[in-house]
C-alpha cells in the first residue's frame, strides 16, 4: 500500500531548541532514498521554515503555513495557493483588532509571500517580526493594511484570554478555518492563525494523496493545528511532548521531540 507520512515541524521533528538534530536529518535523508514517501506539513511557511529545511532532501511538495501553500521545497515552487477573498480578509482583521490584538497579515504577491503588521505591542512580538524581517521579502510596519484578493492568512499572538476574545470575533464569519494553540517555545503565549476554509493541513494533504496516488496516509504532531490531521489521517502519532488536544486524537504516542521519536519510528518502517 501506498504510503505518505506526514510531520509537523515544531515540537514534532524538531527538537524544543527549535532545530533539527543531525540524527533526524540523516536519518530520514537515508530512508528517502530508500524510497520512504516522507514530507511535512507546518504553520510556518516556506520562508520561515527555509534555513530548517534546508538538511532535508525532500521529494514531496511539503505543505505549509497551515495549508495555505504546497509548495517543492528545493525548486521553491509553490504547486498550489489557496487565498481568502477581501471581504473575508476584512472581516477577520476588524475582529483581530475588536479583540485588542492586531493581527499580523500575509499576502501573496508575484511569487513573494509578504507581511504588514501597524503595532507591535510585546516583546514577544517585536521577537518575532525581527527574526521575520531576515526571511521575508517584505515584513512590514504599516499605518492601515493594504487588503487585496490575495491575501492568505492572518495570525497573531498572545495570552490565552486575548486570543480567545478574537475567536470569538471570528465566530459568524463565513469562508474560514483557524487553528488556536499554545506556543511551542514560550510557554505561555497562544498562536491564532486564520486562512481560507479550502486551506488547512489535511485538505492539503488530501491534494498530495490525488498528486502521487497514496493511498494511506501516516501523520505526525503535538499541537492543536494537527487535530484535524489526525483525525482524517490512516495512523495519527503523537510524540511524547505533545499538548493534551493531540494526544487525544492520537493513535498511538511515541518517544518526544527531543529524542528523535519521528525519526526512529521511521526507521522502522523500511
Amino acid at each position: 500500500m501506498k504510503t505518505l507520512y506526514v510531520s509537523d515541524l515544531d515540537g514534532t521533528l524538531l527538537n524544543s531548541e527549535g532545530h533539527l538534530s543531525q540524527k533526524s536529518a540523516d536519518t530520514i535523508n537515508f530512508l528517502i532514498e530508500k524510497g520512504l514517501n516522507f514530507t511535512i506539513a507546518t504553520a510556518r511557511s516556506a520562508s520561515s521554515a527555509k534555513l530548517l529545511l534546508e538538511k532535508l532532501s525532500l521529494k514531496i511538495p511539503a505543505v505549509m503555513m497551515n495549508g495555505v501553500f504546497l509548495t517543492d521545497i528545493k525548486t521553491k515552487e509553490h504547486k498550489y495557493v489557496c487565498p481568502m477573498i477581501k471581504p473575508t480578509a476584512e472581516k477577520i482583521i476588524k475582529a483581530f483588532q475588536n479583540g485588542g490584538r492586531p493581527p499580523f497579515v500575509y499576502s501573496f504577491n508575484d511569487g513573494n509571500i509578504e507581511c504588514e503588521y501597524t503595532v507591535l505591542k510585546t516583546d514577544y512580538e517585536r521577537e518575532f517580526a525581527k527574526i521575520r524581517k531576515q526571511l521575508y521579502y517584505r515584513f512590514d510596519k504599516v499605518e492601515n493594511y493594504n487588503i487585496g484578493e490575495n491575501t492568505v492568512y492572518i495570525n497573531g499572538m498572545d495570552d490565552k484570554e486575548i486570543i480567545e476574545a478574537v475567536v470569538a470575533g471570528l465566530e459568524g464569519i463565513e469562508g474560514i478555518k483557524y487553528s488556536k494553540y499554545l506556543d511551542t517555545y514560550s510557554g505561555n503565549k497562544y498562536f491564532l492563525e486564520v486562512y481560507s476554509e479550502k486551506a488547512g493541513k489535511w485538505n492539503t494533504i488530501k491534494k498530495l494523496k490525488e498528486m502521487y496516488g497514496f493511498e494511506r496516509v501516516i501523520a505526525f504532531g503535538d499541537n492543536g493545528n494537527d487535530v484535524e490531521m489526525f483525525k482524517n489521517a490512516d495512523v495519527a502519532i503523537a510524540v511524547g511532548n505533545a499538548q493534551p488536544v493531540a494526544k487525544a486524537c492520537a493513535d498511538i504516542i511515541i518517544d518526544s521531540n527531543d529524542n528523535d521519536a519521528v525519526a526512529r519510528f521511521l526507521e522502522g518502517e523500511i
